[in-house]
């Protein structure tokens, strides 16, 4: 009831006025701590200065329908900053009427956090993952699904939507190979079956009927009843050990047979097909079936541990990741945010890689 009538105040207030900008908006502190203007983080709020003067005039996102817009930041640490730099996003975003309070140009910030936005941008500084999706990983592999490959934005590379802006057109990341995928599942395998051991390490225990029997036989003179309960249950599950045990036993076997199956597969590949990239498909592993092979099909791709990131100047701008929320379904957005991408100057952006 309370969130109705919040409703109705909220668009009763901001029936006013649409294609504004609302006071920008911050997380007040970055991940580590430190306050989103500490003094430290000027280069990245000067990078982000950049982007903001290019969206406030932009005429797509002005051209937004039902919208109010807002900017935001956040500054957050990397999560390796013994080897990357800090990250930081500004987003221009429209809010719609729902999102909307007072008649000037205000923007409910639990609403918006809610709701969310209907369309604009986001720029993700010294962000390599912005694009991608992790999909295995443990201590010797970090491996992502690849974003899908569009069409390039002002001849920059674009996946998921998003222009990647990197040294030399570099991006971030490296194929992962077939072998090194094999390597993986061969070790998730041996994890499952140390797993399972540990798991059924007291169920595969012979059960000691004679210790229930004994057990029985001290609870009948008090619970006859009881005393020939346990007998029973005790003598069930001693009939059923055998069977249970062997089950158990498959179930271990199917685990060891799938990985038997997995060496034999990569005994009888070639160097040259385990270092091709691993795309991922229906057949055996995941791995492509013939049918397959020469369809686009997605890859799995790890952070290049060769890109030349900079832990020690932790402010430094080294990879730009611009995204759209192009809306192609959608004519009443997908018009207008055709025209905010064809406005954005991305070679200005580009400039500020140092």
């Amino acid at each position: 009831m309370k969130h109705a009538i919040l409703l109705t105040l909220l668009l009763a207030a901001g029936a006013a006025q649409a294609h504004c900008w609302a006071a920008n908006a911050a997380e007040p502190f970055s991940n580590d701590g430190l306050p989103v203007h500490h003094a430290s983080f000027r280069p990245l709020h000067a990078a982000m200065d950049v982007f903001e003067a290019q969206a406030r005039p932009n005429p797509g996102l002005l051209a937004l329908p039902d919208v109010r817009l807002r900017i935001t930041r956040h500054v957050m640490d990397s999560d390796e900053p013994t080897r990357r730099p800090r990250e930081a996003v500004i987003h221009a975003q429209g809010f719609g009427p729902k999102t909307w309070m007072g008649k000037d140009c205000d923007i409910h910030a639990q609403a918006a956090q809610r709701i969310g936005p209907r369309a604009g941008f986001s720029v993700f500084i010294n962000s390599p993952l912005a694009t991608m999706n992790r999909w295995a990983h443990d201590e010797q592999l970090g491996a992502y699904l690849e974003g899908e490959r569009g069409e390039a934005m002002q001849g920059w590379p674009v996946f998921s939507g998003c222009a990647v802006i990197g040294p030399d057109r570099r991006l971030p990341w490296v194929p992962v190979n077939v072998g090194e995928m094999l390597a993986y599942f061969e070790r998730e395998l041996q994890r499952k079956i140390v797993d399972w051991d540990r798991s059924n390490e007291r169920a595969l225990q012979p059960f000691d009927l004679a210790a229930a029997e004994r057990q029985a036989a001290q609870v009948r003179p008090q619970n006859a009843q009881a005393a020939d309960l346990l007998l029973a249950v005790a003598r069930q599950r001693k009939a059923s050990e055998a069977a249970n045990h062997a089950q158990l036993k498959r179930s271990r076997q199917m685990l060891v047979d799938e990985l038997d199956d997995l060496r034999r597969s990569r005994a009888a590949m070639t160097a040259a097909q385990l270092g091709e990239p691993y795309r991922l498909g229906t057949g055996g592993h995941r791995l492509p079936t013939p049918a397959e092979a020469s369809r686009p099909l997605k890859r799995l791709v790890k952070l290049d541990p060769t890109f030349p990131w900079d832990a020690r100047n932790r402010t430094r701008i080294q990879l730009l990741t611009v995204c759209a929320s192009t809306h192609p379904e959608n004519p009443a957005y997908a018009q207008p945010m055709r025209d905010a991408v064809a406005a954005l100057d991305l070679a200005r952006l580009a400039a500020l890689l140092n």
